[in-house]
């Protein structure tokens, strides 16, 4: 069965795989027996629990059983020879883990279809608020089925902007956090709630006005950076370059206020941590 090609079909898939995954985390929330481990991708510590690999399981039966076929790149089990491709399903099975882990209700699933890198239908499942972002390349942003936009707010010292991560080395901490400080001056208020994708579908639906974030991956961005397009507002890394597949320091706003975050970026050399790709 060679599956969907469509746009519609696509997306149809990457809601019922995040719909699965997100059944699967809260199947296992505020569990005493997460099995929370320690991992690390290239050099950075993070928190990885059992129900990470549960609601990636189910989102590749899903896969398996409507596009079997396509290839699948997964923070979980992350190739990056599976990145480019006609049909690979970009993957982050529960970002947020450590907010999970301790029980914090802020987390979700992120499932994109990419075309050469390029994301083509994204779907960012909530399961805790039952809230579904979705976007195609060719239509609007939703959530729920209704239509949302990007605020139309101009000035930074009424904006609220996502700031999240730390450094990735001493230096780079030094830079960071100075460059925190100052988005604290400069914006009305500065969120650190510990799920990029989510924040980031916050930015589409207007809830945020921007956000950047310092360490990012292609599964934390790749279906959220889709869905601020197609709600109107501008993704890109942090020298003002259109955000790719390798971009890891990204911004995500309204289109408005981007230049102000682009500046204390450059203020700061945030660029300097990621020479290559952003």
């Amino acid at each position: 069965m060679a599956g969907p090609t469509d746009p519609a079909g696509l997306l149809d898939v990457a809601e019922t795989a995040a719909r699965a995954a997100g059944a699967e985390l809260l199947r296992s929330f505020e569990s005493e027996l997460l099995g929370v481990q320690w991992k690390t991708w290239q050099g950075e510590r993070t928190v990885v629990t059992d129900a990470d690999f549960a609601a990636d399981r189910a989102i590749r039966e899903v896969l398996a059983e409507r596009v079997p076929a396509h290839t699948v790149y997964s923070e979980e089990f992350a190739d990056d020879e599976d990145i480019d491709g006609p049909d690979v399903w970009v993957i982050d099975p529960l970002d947020g883990t450590d907010n999970y882990s301790r029980g914090q209700p802020q987390f979700c699933v992120s499932v994109a279809h990419t075309r050469d890198t390029k994301p083509d239908a994204a779907a960012i499942y909530d399961p805790v608020r039952d809230e579904m972002f979705t976007a195609l390349a060719d239509g609007q942003a939703m959530l729920n089925g209704r239509v949302v936009e990007v605020t139309g707010r101009t000035n930074p010292s009424e904006s609220t902007v996502a700031w999240a991560q730390r450094g990735i080395d001493a230096e780079d901490d030094r830079r960071y956090n100075a460059a925190l400080a100052e988005a604290a001056r400069t914006f009305h208020r500065v969120r650190l709630t510990g799920s990029a994708a989510l924040e980031t579908a916050w930015v589409a639906a207007g809830r945020y006005d921007g956000a950047m974030f310092s360490s990012v991956k292609w599964w934390d961005h790749a279906g959220a950076g889709l869905l601020v397009q197609r709600a109107g507002g501008l993704v890109t890394n942090v020298r003002g370059e259109p955000a790719s597949f390798a971009s890891r320091r990204c911004i995500f706003s309204n289109g408005r206020i981007h230049q102000a975050i682009l500046d204390i970026a450059a203020a700061h050399r945030l660029e300097l941590a990621f020479p290559i790709g952003g």
